[in-house]
């Protein structure tokens, strides 16, 4: 009777043990993984740029700037607005060519060794420390192995010239548009929030987690407490999964 006893007890705890770890697996794979955010501006420095800066500096969260060289060459409000981004330590800042290619871009992509000289010479121009690009016009990506070209120009050349050099090229994964003539914001911050969510949570980004958001400096020309900008920042802070990170550590895998 005593040996039967152990024996069912025995079984009994075996079975306990099995089924608490069926259940510890089950809990630990249900715990969320971080999702990164990738706050990208283009095209400063601008009007704008001032209230971007005093945002990130409010909320600190990591962002990350393409500037274009010729912007802050000889404008005094420009190379303030500069000065501004290179003291926050919040800000990364990266290259968006020194001309922009002056908005011409099938004739700028049209002569790929002059179109990389212009970036070179905007990373020597405004010193600019790391090796990232976003190219004007252009949703095109180079890095290690992995590359994507979604641009009505054909811009490859230039793309694989610059990889060459060691630069890393940039896309985006979703854009807050712009309307052109006075810079204000195309998409709510309920739809914009509902988009950039979305595109993470169905994996439809270009690494999975990750999504690079691209903005431009001249949407935000309001004071920082009215923004859009804000409100947005504020939405996706809700979600303790979300990190907001720089695009020198997007993965490289």
């Amino acid at each position: 009777m005593n040996h039967r006893l152990l024996s069912f007890s025995f079984i009994v705890l075996l079975l306990s043990v099995l089924y608490s770890c069926k259940t510890d697996n089950k809990m630990g794979s249900s715990v969320p993984q971080k999702q990164y955010v990738y706050l990208t501006f283009d095209d400063g420095p601008l009007d704008g740029s001032q209230n971007i800066d005093s945002i990130i500096l409010a909320e600190k969260i990591k962002i990350s700037v393409f500037l274009i060289g010729s912007e802050v060459d000889g404008d005094r409000d420009m190379e303030t607005y500069f000065k501004y981004y290179e003291e926050n330590p919040y800000i990364d800042e990266y290259n968006h060519s020194f001309t922009h290619g002056n908005d011409q871009y099938t004739l700028f992509y049209s002569n790929p060794h002059k179109a990389t000289e212009d970036f070179l010479k905007n990373q020597e121009f405004l010193k600019i420390q790391y090796k990232i690009i976003r190219m004007p016009a252009c949703n095109t990506w180079r890095f290690n192995n992995r590359k994507q070209d979604d641009c009505e120009i054909n811009a490859v050349a230039t793309a694989d010239s610059l990889a060459a050099r060691g630069f890393k090229v940039y896309g985006w994964d979703v854009e807050w548009q712009h309307h052109e003539e006075d810079g204000t914001p195309v998409q709510s911050v309920d739809e914009m929030y509902k988009q950039i969510m979305d595109l993470l949570n169905t994996n439809k980004t270009f690494t999975k987690n990750n999504i690079v958001i691209l903005l431009h400096d001249e949407m935000f020309q309001r004071r920082w407490e009215e923004t859009d900008l804000k409100q947005l920042i504020d939405r996706l802070r809700k979600d303790k999964n979300i990190v907001f990170e720089q695009m020198r550590f997007y993965p490289q895998d």
